[in-house]
């Protein structure tokens, strides 16, 4: 083999003469490295000829028909597969990007669809697209339709202010508010609690901000009772911490119900209805990744069947 100084300039080698190596290593022949290429046994030799030389290596003993690498062919292998692997995650990176068009889904809702529906909603993503990865972003209503608007996220979850442009809506559905009340009251016993049982009880209701408020005030109204609210709170999961402590009854959205009940509360169903709606809304000018398009069916086929039992199941 021709010996080479430091500043010899080698030339340069190519994929096709790794290839070869490669497979005659893992074949331990010329003729079997062929085969695997597809190509003839004379261009594995001119390959693997035209690589010793540019490299200035020996690379294989020659014994007749039979080939024994060296030490440095052994070396060599070493870096080659570190190459290949790069390739092969190179290759599962374009799968990925051919599948949708970015693995991180930026998902926002508002803190009662926080607790719990978000959660089912990523689940089905991931069991789908397990690549995918997640941002979630907890908001205010008004806070993430402008958001979205915007570009911001590609998903979100609101009850819908009037007069939101720039926004697409995917999918529209509601669900009923629940009472939540210590598992010992008396009312624990009644299969739905009415408007008209909660007229000498303490309350707990969301702000004049809620979604749900005016309903509830309405309901009262129509029923000819004032109310005894005792706590007007901001976020509804708060609710279930002033149930345990036996405080009062929390009128609330279910997914919030869901996550804070415990042993010591119970959720029944409350009538007049007072409903909730919220949307799913994407950006209106961006393109529906596959997930997000995929979501869609999800949610009126599958998740929004399950929203009428919620908080009971």
């Amino acid at each position: 083999m021709k010996e080479t100084g430091p500043t010899d300039q080698l030339p340069h080698i190519t994929i096709r003469q790794i290839e070869a190596f490669r497979a005659v290593m893992q074949t331990n022949g010329m003729t079997s490295a062929a085969q695997m290429m597809s190509i003839t046994q004379p261009a594995v030799s001119r390959l693997i000829a035209d690589l010793e030389f540019s490299l200035s290596l020996k690379l294989f003993e020659r014994n007749g028909p039979k080939l024994r690498p060296t030490n440095d062919a052994l070396r060599l292998m070493e870096e080659v597969e570190r190459v290949f692997l790069g390739l092969h995650q190179v290759e599962q990176a374009a799968r990925k990007i051919r599948r949708f068009p970015q693995a991180l889904i930026r998902i926002a809702a508002p803190p009662f669809l926080s607790l719990g529906f978000v959660a089912v909603v990523v689940k089905a993503l991931k069991h789908r697209f397990p690549e995918l990865t997640f941002s979630i972003h907890t908001d205010t209503s008004i806070a993430i339709a402008d958001q979205v608007g915007r570009g911001q996220h590609d998903l979100g979850f609101c009850t819908l202010p009037s007069g939101t442009s720039d926004v697409r809506i995917i999918h529209e559905t509601g669900v009923d508010a629940v009472c939540m009340m210590p598992a010992d009251h008396p009312l624990a016993a009644h299969d739905v609690v009415q408007a008209r049982h909660l007229k000498n009880e303490s309350l707990i209701v969301l702000g004049q901000s809620g979604g749900i408020r005016p309903q509830i005030n309405n309901v009262f109204s129509g029923a000819k009772i004032a109310p005894n609210i005792i706590a007007e709170i901001l976020f509804a999961a708060t609710a279930g911490s002033l149930v345990r402590q036996g405080i009062g009854l929390a009128l609330m959205d279910p997914f919030s119900a869901r996550a804070t009940v415990s042993e010591a509360t119970v959720i029944k169903p409350f009538k007049p209805r007072v409903r909730l709606m919220f949307s799913a809304i994407t950006p209106l000018h961006s393109k529906l990744s596959a997930p997000i398009n995929w979501m869609q069916d999800v949610l009126r086929d599958e998740i929004e069947p399950t929203l009428a039992r919620w908080a009971f199941t």
